[in-house]
């Protein structure tokens, strides 16, 4: 047996390979999104990118363009039916559902002395609760067909805080927990549970354009730089293929370091 044959189960290619796996990520018009999408693609899966924002349609055709398999859908992550009836739809279209990434996340920043309730709900809504209602229906189709990968992201604010993001540092700690329960809670099953925790990313929305900011982050990271959407690419093939099969209830932070250090 030649040594190619030998090791051919542990080649990078087949277990980083998403090859004819369909992956559902909510968020697909944000900038955090466009790493993974294309993480998703280079893989090989099948793709349904979801969001409310229409956007997302032309997101899907550039990478049809280039040779993708990737569909679209708009609909209200905070609605418990539409929900339902995406991943209900994935799976009617696709055959399977074997990822579903939970991405799609809002900020408000505001002083909790001042921080309104409507503010605080609608917060949690959509970074907590809508990943609860997606991570549930999706497990229920993966429990199933006896596999499945569920990931949702979190963020660095998980660990740590900053002044104005109570609401969002909430929910974000919130699910990092509720992977854990959703990983004990899926035992057994073949399904796994992960968080991917972003770091300070640059994208259209972030504070990167904020010059005394983009310094501080730069600064106080060890890798000395802002992350790029591209950075998550590893990490989340790493969480949704069989390279991370014995990855569950874990949160992966992708920060260059950010809260390693301290000064």
């Amino acid at each position: 047996m030649s040594a190619t044959h030998l090791f051919n189960d542990q080649a990078p290619q087949r277990l980083f390979s998403l090859e004819g796996k369909v992956v559902l990520l909510t968020g697909a018009a944000g900038g955090i999104a466009l790493g993974l999408t294309k993480a998703f693609a280079a893989a090989g899966a099948r793709l349904v990118l979801a969001d409310r924002d229409e956007a997302v349609h032309a997101r899907a055709a550039a990478f049809r363009d280039a040779g993708a398999d990737v569909q679209s859908i708009t609909f209200d992550v905070t609605d418990e039916a539409a929900v339902a009836a995406a991943v209900n739809d994935t799976v009617t279209r696709c055959g399977r559902l074997d990822v579903a990434v939970a991405n799609a996340g809002i900020i408000v920043r505001q002083h909790v002395l001042d921080l309104s309730v409507a503010d605080w709900k609608r917060v949690l809504d959509t970074d907590l609760t809508a990943t609860f209602m997606l991570s549930q229906q999706a497990a229920r189709h993966m429990v199933q067909q006896g596999s499945g990968r569920i990931i949702n992201v979190g963020s660095i604010m998980n660990h740590v805080s900053r002044p104005l993001l109570t609401a969002y540092s909430a929910a974000k700690g919130a699910v990092s927990a509720f992977t854990r329960a959703l990983a004990a809670d899926l035992g057994g099953t073949g399904v796994t549970a992960n968080a991917l925790a972003p770091g300070y990313t640059e994208t259209p929305f972030s504070q990167a354009s904020n010059k005394d900011f983009h310094e501080f982050v730069s600064n106080w990271a060890p890798v000395r730089r802002w992350g790029k959407p591209e950075d998550l690419c590893g990490a989340a093939l790493l969480l949704a293929s069989d390279a991370g099969a014995y990855i569950n209830g874990h949160t992966l932070y992708v920060d260059g370091g950010f809260i390693a250090v301290t000064r």
